[in-house]
């Protein structure tokens, strides 16, 4: 058994991931084991060693990988990049300063610039406090639990930082425009972010996450799970998705500008025809793109990793973001007049 599978049973073991998830990881593993071998037939090593030895200086430089048997090193990269990601660098909620929360009810009025950390525990033995978490972003500055069937949901203050709580079900909120960063983590359920004009950093383990109208920087980190992001025509800083097991879409403007890495791992990548600045490179069972819309200036980066999944990046026409520029100004001027 190599050190891969071992890690993965033991991601399951420790209930880190469920065994379907698992199951998906183990044969996108499997997937990228065959491929290295087919390369590695007699036949085709006697010819690869010819070409490897050419090209080995070049690879070097260009790839960053001496060899196939690098791949190893690539999936653990991914594996702890995903993994811990999870909880790395995610501010633990303190159970003690909840003990006498008050309980979240209707809607709460949010000062300019406030950091919402909202977070959901779910005990793996328990699946039926799984549930989705929805972000609508709003005019204004109030902050808004939707739906007659919300959880009970707690709320904490410390200065500029506002913790939200709640253990179970759905829960859809109204993010105001007074937000200035999202921090949202939930364990078995569905992230919808819905023009959330806000920074981001959006976790799940065995859920989907859906990034629309993506405008200002967002990290999103899944186990088992789809990605899918659509940018606004504005967005301008770095940014980064990762998941394991799951696929990833995104979806660009014309006006896009920045450069945006896409790395997979036992998947495809494709590009829609027309979208400029393309390169391509990568091994059998790992592939990597890059796509380079910053037109020689300073731009944003979009990093993107999978394991076990594909990568498709298409691009949407203009009509609909002249529109939303459109709306867009009209709201900011609203906030300086108020201001």
């Amino acid at each position: 058994m190599s050190e891969e599978q071992r890690e993965i049973l033991q991601m399951v073991s420790d209930g880190k991931i469920s065994a379907d998830d698992g199951a998906q990881l183990l044969e996108a593993l499997k997937k990228g084991e065959e491929k290295r071998r087919e390369m590695e037939s007699p036949a085709r090593r006697v010819k690869e060693k010819k070409r490897q030895i050419r090209e080995h200086k070049k690879m070097v430089h260009i790839n960053g990988l001496d060899s196939m048997r690098d791949i190893g090193r690539m999936v653990r990269g991914i594996v702890r990049d995903s993994v811990s990601g999870i909880d790395d660098e995610f501010e633990e909620i303190d159970e003690d300063m909840f003990e006498n929360a008050e309980q979240l009810e209707g809607s709460l009025d949010l000062e300019e610039g406030t950091e919402l950390v909202l977070k959901r525990r779910v005990h793996r033995h328990n699946r039926n406090s799984e549930g989705d978490l929805i972000l609508n972003g709003v005019e204004g500055s109030t902050l808004e639990v939707l739906g007659e069937d919300s959880p009970d949901v707690r709320i904490y203050r410390d200065n500029g930082t506002v913790y939200l709580k709640w253990d179970k079900g759905d829960l859809s909120l109204n993010i105001p425009e007074t937000v200035e960063n999202v921090r949202a983590k939930i364990l078995g359920g569905n992230i919808i972010l819905n023009g959330v004009n806000a920074a981001t950093d959006i976790r799940t383990m065995g859920g989907d996450i859906n990034l629309s109208e993506a405008s200002k920087a967002f990290r999103a980190k899944t186990m088992g799970g789809n990605i899918l992001i659509n940018l606004t025509d504005d967005w301008d800083e770095d940014s980064r998705v990762i998941t394991m097991g799951g696929n990833i879409a995104l979806s660009i403007c014309e006006s896009t500008k920045g450069s945006i890495s896409a790395k997979t791992m036992g998947g495809e990548i494709t590009v829609q025809e027309g979208i400029s600045g393309l390169t391509e490179s990568g091994h059998p069972g790992s592939s990597r793109v890059n796509i380079d819309l910053s037109g020689g200036e300073d731009a944003p980066e979009l990093r993107i990793k999978t394991m076990g999944g594909n990568i498709s990046v298409t691009m949407f026409g203009t009509e609909s973001v002249e529109e939303n520029n459109v709306e867009k100004k009209s709201r900011r001027k609203k906030r300086k007049e108020k201001k």
